[in-house]
C-alpha cells in the first residue's frame, strides 16, 4: 500500500502519479502528514552491525575500519575522488541488489516514496525547506542549472575569486561568452584571506556595479579556505546581487 496516493487522474481506475504507484511525490514532500517508507530490512541490520557506540580515533584506526583504502598508501585527495566510508559503500551495492531482484515493485512502488524521504531528511540537514531542495548526481550538475538558470545578459558581469574551483571558472566563462555577460575575477591577496574582516573588504571594494551574480566556495578546494558566506551572501544581497555558493566541501565539514 502506497505511503501516500495521488487523487486519481481522469480517466484512469489506479491511484498514482503518471504511470507510477507509488503516489505524488510533489503531494509527499509537501505534506506534514506524510508518513515516510520504513528502513528497509537489508539496511537495518547493516546500521546495527556498523554502530557500536564507540568513539573511533582519528588516522589509522579509523581508516582500517571505516574504509576500503590501501593500507599501504596514505591518500590525502578526498577533495577530488572518493573515498566513502565502507559501510556506505555496502549500503549501496545492498540497494543495487535490491532493485535488481524487483525492478518494477522498487520503480513503480517505491522508489518516489525512499527519494521524497531522503530530501526531507536532507533538508533537515540543511537548514532549507524540502521543496527548495533538489537532488542531483553531482556538484556539476547543480551548477550548471543554477548557471543556466540565471537571467544574464549583455552588460552584466559575475563576480567569483581566483580561489574558485577550476571547473567552476570555466562554467562562468561559458555562460557570460554565450549571453555577452563578463566574467569578473577577483585575486585575493594571501594576508586578506586570513580574517573574515579582510575578505569582506576585499570583496566590498572590488565587487563590479553591474554584477548580477557573485559565485563563492564555501570551502575552496586547493587551499581550504573557508569562506564567510554568510557574510558574503549578505553584503551581495544589499547590493541587489544573486550569491551561488559552491558547497561541495561544506557538508559535513562545518558545524
Amino acid at each position: 500500500k502506497p505511503p501516500m496516493a495521488a487523487p486519481k487522474s481522469e480517466g484512469s481506475t489506479k491511484p498514482g502519479f503518471g504511470s507510477f504507484n507509488s503516489g505524488n511525490a510533489d503531494d509527499m514532500i509537501r505534506s506534514d502528514e506524510w508518513v515516510p517508507p520504513e528502513r528497509p530490512l537489508f539496511i537495518q541490520e547493516l546500521v546495527e552491525s556498523a554502530v557500536n557506540g564507540q568513539a573511533c580515533a582519528f588516522g589509522r584506526q579509523m581508516r582500517q575500519q571505516h574504509f576500503l583504502l590501501d593500507p599501504e598508501w596514505t591518500f590525502v585527495n578526498h577533495g577530488a575522488f572518493g573515498s566513502p566510508l565502507s559501510v556506505a559503500f555496502e549500503a549501496a551495492n545492498r540497494w543495487r541488489t535490491h532493485v535488481e531482484r524487483q525492478p518494477l515493485r522498487f520503480i513503480d512502488r517505491e522508489l518516489f516514496p525512499y527519494v521524497v524521504k531522503v530530501t526531507k531528511r536532507f533538508a533537515n540537514f540543511v537548514n532549507c525547506k524540502a521543496t527548495d531542495l533538489v537532488l542531483v548526481p553531482n556538484a556539476t550538475t547543480a551548477l550548471n542549472s543554477v548557471f543556466n538558470s540565471v537571467p544574464l545578459k549583455a552588460g552584466d558581469s559575475v563576480f567569483y575569486l581566483d580561489c574558485t574551483y577550476a571547473s567552476v571558472k570555466k562554467m562562468i566563462k561559458h555562460r557570460c561568452q554565450a549571453v555577452g555577460a563578463a566574467p569578473v575575477e577577483h585575486k585575493l591577496p594571501l594576508h586578506a584571506s586570513l580574517n573574515t574582516a579582510d575578505i569582506l573588504q576585499e570583496v566590498s571594494e572590488n565587487l563590479p556595479a553591474d554584477s548580477k551574480l557573485a559565485v563563492f566556495d564555501h570551502i575552496t578546494s586547493n587551499d581550504a579556505l573557508l569562506l564567510p558566506v554568510e557574510e558574503l551572501t549578505q553584503l551581495c544581497h544589499a547590493r541587489g546581487i544573486m550569491v551561488l555558493i559552491d558547497g561541495a566541501h561544506g557538508l559535513g565539514a562545518t558545524d
